[in-house]
């Protein structure tokens, strides 16, 4: 991804390119998981749907979307910071 963002926003490549491209990454998943996390679970009915269980399953559907939105968010939260770290890290390791 930083090679595409390097040649099409400047023209040439540079290793500093690789830290813009991971955040950016790190801000598409997040992004992705907060959509993930407001639009409502889809439920399929079948031939056992009835009004009795269909609360339960929307209530378990739910539940798995908002653990596997929390999960893309942590994923995401990650990204940035270890990607931070590492521009701090090389910034100190690597003078000027």
């Amino acid at each position: 991804m930083s090679i595409v963002y390097g040649f099409i926003i400047r023209g040439y490549f540079t290793l500093a390119y690789i830290f813009t491209a991971n955040f950016l990454a790190g801000v598409i998943v997040i992004i992705i998981a907060l959509v993930y996390l407001i639009l409502p679970a889809g439920i399929k009915f079948d031939k056992l749907t009835d009004h009795s269980t269909l609360v339960e399953r929307i209530s378990d559907q739910r539940k798995e979307k908002r653990e596997k939105a929390y999960e893309f968010l942590l994923l995401g939260t990650l990204v940035i910071f270890i990607t931070g770290l590492l521009q701090l890290l090389l910034s100190i390791l690597i003078p000027g």
